[in-house]
């Protein structure tokens, strides 16, 4: 058996049989493109990668770091074997296997990686599956360990000491009435408190909400553990950190239940980053309304509580009035200027149970919940009045505004959702072939 040259002379990892490559450079490039996280993730403190079939598409400055490396270049597409210890090829490469539609995020997990200068280092890996541009991709993210704590990791009892004064999650300790009876003094850094401040106070009074505490308490009693269940604890200035906890029951030799015992790490970051993943991905930049994708996603939801519970419920498509000669004229600035006028005389008149969101270029696109036609009739009539009494300065001249509009009912029956997109454009269309500035119906 052979092994391979590793980059800095040393005997590197045994290579396991690559998978094929079935990316090109301009397919990863588009998916890297369409990545919005990208650019945070590029400047996160902590290490990540994003692989593909084991092969590396990205690695941040922090994981080029990690590695003692230069840059990235040297690390793209390479097969993450090429930096894994052998003795823990199996279990890592085990661990990404079973990623799936279920399971789509793996514990977090001690391993042994080998850096560009053939040093060892030993770090907590964690791995996600996460869907880009119709790709299947694997995040990983990991923290380095010191050498001691790598050693001590390896070791039990004897050495939990050392381990819990250095680690960077909070451990913590409970009595069967959950006060807390140990608490690591990572709870510092995390938290604001010495351990010796907190000593003997109920668990549940560092939480945000208090029932959540007990729910904790509940699962674990119930299934013995619980792993990265999210919490969100009190700072002792005030503001709110968000955490994960894995904890598990401690019972005596009759299973009497004693306590609780677990740690719980601070993910405020990752939920910013994910939040913000979240804006992008359903958030129309330009106009902040619902995009395309998340406004058929609420109205598909829509369709489907019509059939279990019915009510009245309308679509409106609109379409802004001669936008082209606005943007051939004055250019897209001046266009998008129109564009959030346009949708901030929307939105200052709809309702809160309204959904608006933007389908695309000038066309927009409302579902008025518990609405009946007279009524969406009324709240787009006053909308048109506005339009009329408003005119946007774009260069040395004053624009007008207008909207053609198609409306129709919303029935159980719209599943695929572009049944009802049909009718209402097919209504737009007659509000346009009628001169534009006005409302069409089309009831079936």
């Amino acid at each position: 058996m052979t092994k391979a040259s590793h980059p800095s002379g040393v005997e590197s990892p045994l290579k396991y049989p690559e998978k094929p490559d079935e990316l090109d450079a301009q397919t990863i490039q588009e998916i890297l493109n369409s990545f919005p996280a990208l650019e945070l993730l590029q400047q996160h403190p902590i290490p990540h990668a994003l692989t593909h079939n084991r092969k590396l598409l990205f690695v941040n400055k922090s994981a080029v770091k990690l590695f003692d490396g230069d840059n990235s270049d040297y690390f793209l597409g390479k097969d993450i074997t090429s930096f894994i210890h052998p003795l823990d090829h199996g279990r890592i490469l085990n661990r990404l296997e079973i990623l799936n539609d279920e399971k789509t995020k793996n514990n977090p997990t001690e391993a042994r990686v080998y850096t560009l200068n053939g040093k060892i280092k030993h770090i907590i890996s964690v791995s996600s599956l996460i869907e880009i541009a119709g790709h299947t991709l694997v995040l990983a993210a990991a923290t380095e360990l010191s050498e001691e704590m790598g050693h001590e990791i390896s070791q039990s009892e004897q050495n939990f000491q050392r381990l819990f004064e250095n680690m960077l999650d909070v451990f913590y300790r409970t009595d069967s009435e959950q006060n807390l009876t140990l608490v690591g003094p990572a709870a510092l850094g995390v938290l604001g408190y010495l351990p010796e401040e907190v000593i003997g106070l109920p668990a549940s009074s560092f939480y945000f909400d208090p029932q959540a505490r007990a729910n904790i308490v509940t699962a674990v009693k119930k299934h013995g553990k619980v792993q990265n269940f999210p919490a969100r604890l009190k700072h002792k200035d005030g503001h709110i950190v968000d955490v994960e906890i894995t904890s598990s029951a401690i019972y005596s030799e009759d299973k009497q239940f004693l306590g609780m015992e677990g740690l719980f790490r601070d993910v405020s970051e990752q939920v910013v980053i994910k939040e913000k993943l979240h804006r992008l991905a359903t958030i129309d930049e330009l106009t902040g309304i619902l995009n395309r994708r998340a406004f058929l996603e609420k109205a598909n939801h829509l369709i489907k509580h019509l059939r279990r519970q019915p009510e009245y419920s309308l679509l409106a498509v609109i379409d802004l009035d001669k936008f082209k000669p606005i943007n051939d004229r004055y250019g897209h600035l001046s266009g998008d200027r129109v564009l959030k006028v346009f949708v901030s005389l929307f939105k200052e008149t709809l309702r809160e149970t309204d959904v608006f969101g933007r389908l695309g270029g000038d066309e927009f696109a409302i579902i008025f919940r518990k609405c009946t036609m007279t009524e969406g009739l009324e709240i787009l009539e006053r909308i048109q009045e506005k339009m009329q009494k408003i005119s946007i300065r774009l260069s040395d001249n004053e624009v007008s505004i207008s909207a053609s509009i198609g409306l129709t009912e919303l029935h159980e029956e719209d599943l695929p959702f572009s049944l009802a997109l049909a009718r209402a454009d097919r209504a737009l269309y007659q509000a346009k072939q009628n001169g534009g500035a006005h409302v069409a119906m089309l009831l079936s």
